[in-house]
């Protein structure tokens, strides 16, 4: 899970604590504004006030949280070739991963990263390599990015289903990386 998603997860189930404390216990509050009041810091409300606007912010926060768990497409571990009553034919992420860096190691292309999002709509696939020349590879790089296309459109045999592919090539160093010392 990303980190952003642990952040914004703890503060949900916070206010949520927060607001069923104030609902179980209401004089809580009350005993809170009694504090601040003997500190000298005069606070104008109403508890039942407060309690009704942090019902109304739990809400919208329950709605967004629902919208969000709905809408996000969920990735699916496999990609079905086929289904029929006696069961089903998928081919799994890692094979699909394998076959890309099979068909992009004969391009002068090493250290091939794949990542892949499979969906129920649409197939993505995100790869970053090195080249260690890398302009020859950039002018060849459409023709590479279609090929693959094609080749993962016939492989999965689906045509509904769109295929994206982005490619990215990284210059490889060539350089040493031990420092030799220097002669005057």
């Amino acid at each position: 899970m990303r980190k952003t998603i642990k952040i914004f997860l703890i503060l949900i189930i916070f206010t949520y604590v927060v607001g069923i404390c104030l609902l179980i216990w209401p004089e809580v509050l009350e005993s809170l504004f009694w504090s601040l009041k003997r500190l000298g810091i005069n606070f104008s409300g109403n508890t039942d006030m407060i309690r009704y606007y942090y019902g109304v912010v739990l809400l919208s926060l329950s709605v967004i949280a629902l919208l969000i768990v709905l809408l996000i497409p969920n990735q699916l571990p496999d990609i079905l070739l086929e289904r029929t009553t006696t069961g089903r034919l998928a081919l799994s992420n890692y094979g699909v991963k394998q076959f890309i860096r099979t068909q992009l190691s004969g391009e002068g292309l090493s250290n091939i990263q794949v990542k892949l999002k499979n969906t129920r709509r649409q197939k993505k696939f995100y790869i970053v390599a090195d080249a260690a020349y890398k302009r020859s590879v950039v002018k060849e790089l459409p023709r590479i990015s279609n090929q693959l296309t094609n080749e993962l459109t016939n492989l999965l045999g689906d045509h509904n289903t769109p295929v994206k592919v982005s490619v990215k090539v990284n210059q490889k160093s060539t350089k040493n990386n031990h420092l030799a010392p220097r002669v005057v």
